[in-house]
């Protein structure tokens, strides 16, 4: 028979902390994510490495973590680039968006129009009555998806 409970150690403790991505220019996505997504600066801090050096900033909103990194080395793999700016399904393994739900996708659309940022497309139903969504795109081209929360899964 199989064991349900949960173990208080190990993977039993594993817990969401936070997701990390490679950015152009810290400064500027540090700008992007608090200009238009409300997200705070919780701590910036360069590291040292062989060749170059990295920057890292932490910050928090939407309830969550995030973590970018630019890096003196950074490459940018243009096909992945090229699948964010499509209005289509991604194409590229390891490729999607930062996903958030909000109450009123109508409400947040407008503040996001007046924020000025780029949009791939706006308020839309991904499948026949539910997934309705705006998608953007941040300072670097990565997708950010927000989905109305009475129409997810």
């Amino acid at each position: 028979m199989e064991n349900s409970r949960k173990s208080n150690d190990g993977l039993g403790t594993l817990a969401f902390y936070n997701i990390a991505f490679v950015v152009s220019n810290i400064e500027d996505s540090i700008k992007w994510y608090t200009d238009s997504l409300g997200f705070k600066l919780l701590a910036k801090q360069s590291i040292p490495v062989p060749e170059g050096h990295v920057e890292m900033a932490f910050m928090e909103g939407a309830g969550m973590k995030i973590e970018m990194i630019e890096n003196s080395n950074n490459q940018s793999i243009e096909s992945i680039r090229k699948d964010a700016k499509t209005d289509a399904v991604p194409t590229v393994v390891g490729s999607k968006a930062l996903v958030f739900y909000v109450e009123d996708l109508e409400v947040t659309t407008k503040e996001l129009e007046n924020k000025a940022v780029h949009f791939l497309w706006k308020k839309r139903y991904l499948a026949k009555d539910s997934l309705y969504c705006t998608m953007i795109l941040d300072n670097d081209d990565n997708r950010v998806n927000i989905f109305q929360r009475n129409t997810i899964i």
